[in-house]
């Protein structure tokens, strides 16, 4: 009886050395492969002061007022009465950034308040706005120009329409989203006076082509949803 127990005691012993082994084993055992790493992509930084022809900052055309909450903060929004065109009539328009040199006007489709753009426009001339072209607010309208690569035609300086486009003329412009105000720097010699008023003028005329380099960019204004400007 004595020498049975002693038999299953060696086999115990041997049995729990070699648990021993197999666990000291496993726990240096290295992994045949190194785990592959998770790699999260950034989120693409976005230029909250780019213009483009379907985009103004983050706004996209395809967003109403609640959108523009969500993205601004209402403190940034604020909802106005403002004259139109010639002081006519009074048009509701809601200020992106009101009181900031960034400030823009949010225009509103007719019967479609809050619900979808017509236009932004942005005549501040300290704003940082910037359009996919490199096009700043006073930037030179010789700039303008050469991207279009054909002549410019715009109305008189001086009133309620003045300076406003009215063809490129076939250029690389002439489908554009983003329409431009120029302005007319300075004060003009007496014999150039005939750049102001309700006149048609272009930039192949004589008096025109002297006074390119002290034309500049005004304003921007984005039509959005087919709207008519």
């Amino acid at each position: 009886m004595v020498s049975f127990n002693k038999r299953w005691f060696k086999i115990a012993a041997l049995f729990s050395s070699f648990l021993i082994l197999l666990a000291s084993c496993t726990e240096h055992k290295k992994p045949t492969a190194e785990p592959t790493p998770v790699i999260t992509p950034l989120s693409p930084i976005v230029d909250s002061l780019l213009i483009t022809d379907s985009s103004w900052g983050l706004i996209r055309q395809d967003m109403n007022y609640s959108d523009l909450k969500v993205i601004y903060g209402e403190s940034n929004l604020k909802d106005e009465r403002i004259c139109g065109p010639e002081c006519v009539d009074s048009v509701d328009v809601t200020k992106l950034f009101p009181g900031t040199s960034n400030e823009a006007i949010i225009y509103w489709k007719d019967k479609a308040w809050h619900k979808a753009i017509a236009m932004i426009m942005c005549y501040q001339d300290s704003a940082q706005y910037h359009t996919d072209k490199g096009l700043k607010l006073k930037s030179g309208f010789s700039e303008l120009l050469r991207l279009n690569g054909k002549k410019i035609s715009f109305m008189g300086f001086g009133w309620d329409y003045g300076g406003t486009i009215t063809s490129y003329n076939g250029g690389n412009l002439e489908k554009t989203a983003l329409h431009y105000e120029i302005d007319l720097a300075g004060t003009p010699a007496e014999d150039e006076m005939s750049v102001f008023g309700d006149t048609y003028l272009d930039t192949d005329m004589p008096v025109v082509k002297k006074l390119i380099p002290d034309i500049y960019i005004r304003k921007f204004t984005l039509v959005l949803n087919n709207h008519e400007y």
